[in-house]
């Protein structure tokens, strides 16, 4: 089983050497993309509104409310014309006025129901500001006056004098979406934001409510719609103006995100979301008319979109001190990974022919060995080491030094749940469901039936609803939300490491059950783990479900703030970028269709490092971003696969209170890169360093010419040969006078061949102000160059 990846600008096809091949055609629009862009009606501005109808005998229709409640019947694409920019305008109409025959003050919200052989629409109405603030829903038969409305800011119904803003209809439930940011209370915040209430059947009574189903907890929701398909119900809302996302219909948890549909950079004032003909429809904001996108969600399901590639030279370092003179300190050695390439992982490539090996000791004493292991003998997942060693003698100091070239891209995964599967024919002889006692220790029943009940309860608990721990994902995902709602992440300021007990080998990342030990009674401050230990314990709790599982060892490169010597934003040829010691977490096996995909278990921190306070609920933005979600930052450099406990990477333990301190974030087995030592107690901790330098530069940028018509031009440096794919973009920023700080930032220009040279700007808009241009990779920040400031006269 392969999955397949594609990046933005078309297939990349890897070789196992890391290689690119040439780009191909690839299926299209991928998830999240759009599939078309409409044009609606000239008068059909600030939609605030969507409804589908595919079940009345004239459908499919599509039903779009604006601002001052005139409802447009369109006849939805499908058996005309697909390529058609524009709808066929069936109808317009005025939602009926209110009791006191005023229009209605700020309808929005739109869903389409067939009710005993009658069209319906339900909108919401809120009444502001400025007097008695209410919401309310309101029930229209078409074609007649028949208008009925409920008061949503009863008690009844928890909302109280909360904004409504969104609303979805289906199968005798009405989803409200509305304005939760304001609950004092933090969980409060992130359990609330979509209202469920049942419909009466009769239509003679109030509809009553059923319960509260989050929000995404970053953002309210300004479109809600139901996407009934495939055997699965889904409710699609969106985060704010910012993102659109996919939940379980019948809790509300969030699964997935993409980023909302724009054919500019606009603010997004529209509001509503609709599902039909197996597309979901997003308005965006327009001059003129506003558009509307129709959005794939059901095709290509298993083609994930990649970014584009950010390249680096990669230099790892081991130096290993003796504590002492001693005329034997045994042998000496220092082992690196070389990271994976793309036919293995997907999120990263690497030149091979790039790799070097070398000793840089004072007395040049290290042999370089390459050796490979296989982890849970999967040759597909085959590591590639490389060993310096150095033989038996007097104590000496030792340094060397890894290299190679690799990139990165960012890639994010779209899992449906109800397709995820426990088939695992493509493991057949592979053994991640077996057990390490060091690291897992799964006949240690009591402990993981006891946690696998405390997961039921604390699932019941936030959503209503039972646990899953068959299907795959929801396994996964049930208990990685059991680990962030009961553990912190340790802090250096504060000396709390993560929670140890070394008199029964209980060490900072594992076994698992002894870390999973931890959260078997109520919040005390032992509950303090890092990546290490949950990646440990989610693989651990998924393997005793069955559910093959495995972790991944990664590294970072840190932001500009670390490294930027002259703070132009530009990892420039004389900076070195420090990366992260590493950081480790979990792949499941998701079945045939998905494969393997991660999910991220480490702990946030406590608000201003206090571990007194339990840990609180987290929000469905986070959940979202650390299960099946692909790597939770696009800079991630996978070094390791980890199936079983590694010796070669496994730091040789010598317990020490203030070492146990410094090492608070765990971590007893590496990743990347590790120093061992035939008789450790001769020897310091070895020392590591993990570095990436930019191998693409952007040189000698300058700007010539009128304000409307204004020339820049660059000149190229470095690998540009390596990414042929690459794409550069130009902005500007204004500088505010006498303090040369940057005032905004505007993108003039994208999608230009580097090796164009120049391109033209507009600048009109900056006349009599001071700027900066820059030039830079697109997806890619820190590479690239800029201007000197310049007046525009």
């Amino acid at each position: 089983m392969k999955r397949r990846f594609f990046s933005v600008f078309g297939i990349v096809l890897l070789a196992a050497a890391g290689q690119a091949a040439p780009a191909a055609s690839k299926p299209r629009p991928l998830i999240g993309e759009s599939e078309h862009v409409f044009v609606l009606a000239p008068d059909n501005t600030d939609v605030r509104g969507l409804a589908f109808d595919e079940i009345s005998p004239v459908a499919p229709r599509l039903f779009v409310l604006d601002k001052n409640g005139k409802v447009f019947v369109y006849r939805a694409p499908g058996s005309g014309n697909p390529n058609a920019k524009t709808f066929d305008l069936l109808a317009t109409a005025a939602l009926p006025p209110g009791p006191d025959g005023k229009p209605l003050r700020s309808p929005r919200g739109l869903a389409f129901a067939r009710e005993e052989g009658a069209d319906v629409l339900y909108y919401l109405n809120w009444n502001g500001a400025g007097e008695s603030e209410n919401s309310q829903l309101w029930r229209w038969k078409l074609g007649t006056t028949s208008v009925r409305h409920y008061d949503l800011s009863l008690y009844p119904y928890r909302v109280g004098n909360r904004e409504v803003l969104a609303l979805a209809f289906s199968n005798g439930k009405f989803f409200i979406a509305y304005d939760a940011s304001n609950y004092k209370d933090g969980v409060l915040r992130v359990q609330r934001g979509i209202l469920l209430l049942q419909a009466d059947r009769t239509r003679n009574g109030d509809p009553a409510f059923v319960r509260h189903l989050p929000d995404s907890g970053k953002s309210p929701s300004l479109g809600l719609a139901v996407m009934d398909w495939d055997g699965a119900r889904y409710l699609w809302s969106t985060v704010g103006a910012e993102a659109v996302y996919c939940a379980d219909e019948t809790t509300g948890r969030g699964i997935f995100h993409f980023d909302r549909p724009m054919t500019a950079a606009k603010e997004w004032t529209c509001r509503g979301l609709a599902f039909g003909q197996d597309g979901l429809w997003v308005p965006e904001s327009a001059e003129g008319p506003d558009l509307l996108h129709r959005v794939n969600v059901t095709k290509n399901l298993e083609v994930f979109p990649e970014g584009p590639r950010i390249l680096r030279h990669l230099i790892m370092t081991i130096e290993s001190t003796p504590e002492g003179e001693h005329p034997d300190a045994g042998t000496a050695y220092h082992y690196y990974s070389r990271p994976y390439s793309y036919g293995q992982l997907f999120n990263q490539g690497i030149w091979p022919e790039t790799e070097k090996v070398a000793d840089l000791s004072a007395k040049p004493l290290g042999r370089i060995k390459p050796f490979t292991y296989d982890p849970a003998g999967d040759v597909a997942s085959r590591q590639h080491m490389s060993l310096v060693e150095y033989p038996s003698g007097p104590a000496a100091s030792y340094s060397s030094r890894y290299e190679i070239d690799l990139w990165t891209n960012p890639f994010r995964e779209y899992i449906y749940p109800h397709r995820a599967d426990r088939k695992a024919e493509a493991l057949k002889g592979l053994n991640y469901l077996a057990d390490d006692p060091e690291l897992f220790n799964l006949a240690d029943r009591q402990t993981y039936d006891e946690l696998f009940a405390r997961v039921r309860k604390h699932i019941e608990a936030k959503y209503g609803a039972p646990a899953d721990l068959e299907n795959p994902y929801w396994a996964a995902r049930n208990v990685l939300e059991y680990y962030l709602d009961n553990y912190y992440y340790p802090s250096r300021p504060k000396q709390v490491p993560a929670a140890v007990d070394y008199g029964r080998a209980h060490y900072d990342a594992n076994p698992g059950n002894l870390k999973i030990e931890l959260s078997a009674k109520d919040y005390d401050k032992t509950q303090i783990i890092a990546c290490s230990g949950t990646s440990v314990m989610l693989a651990g709790a998924m393997r005793y479900l069955g559910i093959s599982a495995r972790w991944l060892g990664t590294g970072t490169e840190q932001g500009p703030d670390v490294w930027d010597k002259n703070k132009n934003g530009f990892l420039d040829a004389d900076e070195t970028a420090p990366c992260t010691s590493g950081h480790r977490y979990t792949q499941v096996w998701l079945g045939g269709r998905y494969g393997w995909v991660c999910f991220d278990a480490t702990p946030t921190k406590p608000d201003d490092d206090d571990y007194d306070v339990p840990p609180p609920l987290k929000s469905q933005w986070m959940y979202m971003n650390r299960a099946a979600a692909g790597h939770l930052k696009d800079k991630r450099i996978v070094f390791n696969i980890g199936s079983g406990l590694f010796r070669p990477l496994y730091r040789d333990f010598e317990y020490d209170e203030e070492l146990a301190l410094e090492n608070n974030c765990g971590g007893d087995q590496r990743y990347n890169l590790q120093g061992k030592f035939d008789k450790p107690e001769l020897w310091k901790l070895a020392r590591n360093r993990i570095e990436v330098r930019n191998i693409c530069f952007i040189e000698n940028v300058k700007a010539e010419g009128p304000k409307e018509k204004t020339t820049v031009t660059w000149s190229l440096g470095g690998a540009w040969d390596k990414d042929t794919e690459a794409k550069v973009m130009i902005a500007v920023q204004k500088i505010a006078a006498g303090t040369g700080a940057v005032a905004g930032t505007k993108v003039l220009a994208r999608g230009i061949a580097p090796g164009a040279g120049q391109a033209v700007v507009d600048l009109k808009d900056y006349s009599g102000s001071d700027v900066r241009l820059r030039v830079y990779k697109e997806g890619d920040a820190e590479t690239g160059g800029a201007t000197s400031v310049f007046r525009l006269d």
